[in-house]
């Protein structure tokens, strides 16, 4: 998962050297009909801390259940964002809000560096395991 930590890197430099702000989307994911809200702000307080700029408008849910990210509106709207240039990345809680599948989810993450962009996890796939 060092892979995803690069590109973040990589795109971060970028985005610095140009002399901008990061612009980011936040993506989550709601259980049983209830809205996200707990997420939304470790999303958004997350970026924050990073100093990234994030708007409102710019918060995109899908229902738990759905496990292809590609069958997602919502996922598809955070692609979107990002090959038309409108954020330079997305945060998400963690990489199961992406997707549960680990070679799923590398695969997301590799579409969405063919786009430029770049995956912010608040926290990252490593916590919690064993060293």
């Amino acid at each position: 998962m060092n892979d995803r930590r690069d590109v973040l890197d990589r795109c971060l430099t970028r985005i610095e050297a140009a002399g901008r702000v990061p612009r980011v989307c936040l993506y989550l994911l709601a259980a049983r009909g209830c809205e996200p809200a707990h997420s939304c702000d470790a999303a958004r307080d997350y970026a924050l801390q990073e100093g990234w700029q994030t708007s409102t408008l710019q918060v995109f849910t899908d229902r738990f259940g759905v496990t292809d990210p590609l069958l997602r509106p919502g996922w598809s709207a955070v692609r979107h964002q990002i090959r038309a240039g409108f954020v330079d990345g997305v945060v998400a809680l963690t990489y199961s809000v992406i997707s549960p599948h680990v070679d799923e989810y590398e695969l997301k993450l590799a579409l969405v560096e063919e786009s430029g962009g770049f995956v912010a996890l608040v926290t990252p796939e490593t916590a919690g395991a064993a060293s």
